[in-house]
């Protein structure tokens, strides 16, 4: 071989190598999209009870969830420290899971503090939601938990 062909095959490989790594996205950061859905009421558990909304959370794919946390958020003092009103953790990842609800027992994951339940959601207010699996992150738009119709 010559050295001019050489050159060429170095080249059209290095074109080759520059298509594969741009079109196949392997230099960006995933992030882990979330989706925040309100459902109807469920019909109240015993009678003159009022009706529960349920929040539910869809994730772009199945996740093996390292944490997740919901969080009140106040928009007028951005720099306090949200106040938690559900919290799991996991050491090890949790089974895979794309759906689930506000307050939901997820397999393999715990509170982050023991014995601490899910806080009811205050209609009206302002929320965010964020999760990690593995080393990607992803956090929600701020959703404001609705009043259950009447």
């Amino acid at each position: 071989m010559q050295k001019r062909e050489i050159a060429w095959i170095v080249v059209l490989v290095l074109i080759v190598g520059a298509c594969f790594y741009y079109f196949s996205h392997r230099g960006e950061k995933k992030e882990i999209q979330i989706n925040v859905s309100a459902r109807p009421p469920v019909p109240a558990p015993r009678r003159g009870a009022a009706p529960v909304m349920l929040i539910y959370f869809t994730l772009d794919t199945y996740y093996r969830l390292n944490s997740l946390k919901v969080s009140e958020v106040d928009s007028q003092h951005t720099n306090t420290v949200e106040h938690a009103t559900w919290r799991l953790v996991s050491k090890s990842g949790s089974a895979p899971v794309k759906i689930f609800q506000y307050g939901q027992a997820l397999e393999g994951m715990e509170p982050y503090l023991p014995g601490v339940q899910p806080e009811p959601l205050v209609a009206g207010a302002r929320y965010r939601f964020e999760v990690s699996a593995g080393r990607l992150h992803g956090v929600s738009k701020t959703f404001i938990f609705p009043a259950p119709p009447k």
